[in-house]
């Protein structure tokens, strides 16, 4: 990173912690976001593709729901089975450590 990018980063990590610049130093930080925003390629992405990424989104919102759901139901399963099982195989399977 060049040497006025890492100060930049300095003060961007201490303003995202909330803490407070002096005047030099908001001054620097501007200036930097306004170069950075100034040359950042802008986003080239058309409303078809944006709705049909949020739609996807929400897809694998549903489908994670589901797994954490199916998880949660197998863990109680899996305790209920080793629950069932003698001390000795409990203990030779590590169950309860």
């Amino acid at each position: 990173m060049a040497e006025p990018l890492a100060n930049w980063w300095e003060l961007h990590l201490r303003k995202a912690r909330g803490e407070s610049l002096n005047e030099e130093e908001q001054l620097r930080y501007d200036a930097e976001l306004a170069r950075q925003e100034r040359e950042a390629t802008p986003l080239q992405t058309d409303l078809l593709s944006l709705k049909a990424l949020r739609t996807e989104v929400f897809a694998l919102q549903s489908t994670n729901e589901q797994l954490h759901s199916r998880l949660a139901e197998l863990k109680k399963e899996i305790h209920s089975i080793e629950q069932s099982l003698s001390q000795q195989i409990r203990q030779a399977l590590g169950v309860g450590e």
